[in-house]
């Protein structure tokens, strides 16, 4: 009778470490679906938070507890990137569309750094990217428009009139912290001019008249610009500045007298060769000195 009743008890604690064991193996496997819904939790939590200093506060804590999640990689290097943290909110932009290469807004976020960061074509292929996931995107599709024109007069294309309108119609921030023009309504033009002189070759000409013909329309009629000239010349500090000096009025009277701009509205400066910018990053020696700089003064 002893022997019965303790092969009975050990069946049923037999079955009792099954049960733990069961139950053990179950909870183990609703760890990772727990975790997922953490950080989806997290992101609205985020997302309902509207003051924007805690907001950056909730990312920073976020992008530790959920690492590879795609959307608070994205909205991280969005806080970095407000905060002028350009490198490393480029390197949160790249992981968020490693993890997913279908987040649009990752693509243009990168764009902005290149923008900042003064690389035109990187730019403008993190912008096209961003069209091509997100089309409907207006925004997107403007800044990559934009973008595009702004590198045509670079590299001293003759821009048309309705290209000059389309960047000076676009009343965006010119920042001071952004090289090369690459945002707002501001061109850096090559315009072609004779080797030290204020004469213009016949390319030139092309190009100050388009931007005559485009002053005169409709669409930007009553706005204000200021002209600014720079040269790259081996003469004197002096020379170089009574060459952008003399260009800059040449401008200034071809837009007045041959297209009928009110003076009023032009605003010339010269810089001569005082305000220099890096042309490494285009791959090949560019005389990007030799420039002239449209900028509309939004008021």
């Amino acid at each position: 009778m002893t022997e019965i009743i303790e092969k009975g008890t050990a069946k049923r604690m037999q079955r009792r470490c099954w049960s733990i064991f069961l139950s053990l193996v179950i909870s183990l496997s609703l760890v990772t679906p727990v975790l997922a819904v953490d950080c989806q939790a997290i992101k609205k939590g985020i997302q309902a938070e509207k003051n924007l200093a805690k907001r950056r506060v909730l990312v920073a804590d976020a992008i530790l507890q959920c690492p590879d999640d795609p959307v608070l990689n994205y909205k991280y290097g969005l806080s970095l990137e407000r905060f002028r943290k350009y490198d490393k909110a480029l390197e949160y932009y790249q992981k968020a569309v490693l993890l997913d290469p279908k987040m649009g807004k990752a693509y243009a976020g990168m764009g902005d750094i290149y923008i900042y960061l003064g690389l035109v074509d990187e730019s403008i292929k993190a912008y096209q990217q961003a069209v091509e996931l997100i089309p409907a995107d207006d925004r997107f599709a403007g800044k990559l428009a934009r973008l595009q024109i702004k590198k045509k007069a670079l590299e001293g294309e003759v821009l048309t009139s309705g290209e000059f309108i389309r960047v000076m119609d676009n009343r965006g921030k010119i920042s001071a912290n952004t090289p090369l023009l690459l945002s707002g309504p501001a061109l850096q033009y090559r315009i072609a001019f004779v080797v030290n002189s204020d004469v213009l070759l016949a390319k030139g000409i092309s190009q100050i008249a388009a931007v005559g013909k485009a002053m005169q329309n409709d669409a930007i009629k009553h706005v204000r610009f200021e002209i600014s000239t720079h040269v790259d010349t081996s003469d004197s500090s002096l020379d170089a500045m009574e060459e952008s000096k003399k260009r800059a009025e040449m401008i200034k009277e071809q837009l007045v007298t041959n297209f009928q701009i009110d003076p009023k509205r032009l605003e010339i400066r010269w810089h001569g060769d005082s305000q220099a910018i890096e042309t490494d990053k285009f791959g090949e020696d560019w005389p990007l000195n030799q420039r002239v700089e449209f900028r509309r003064i939004n008021e």
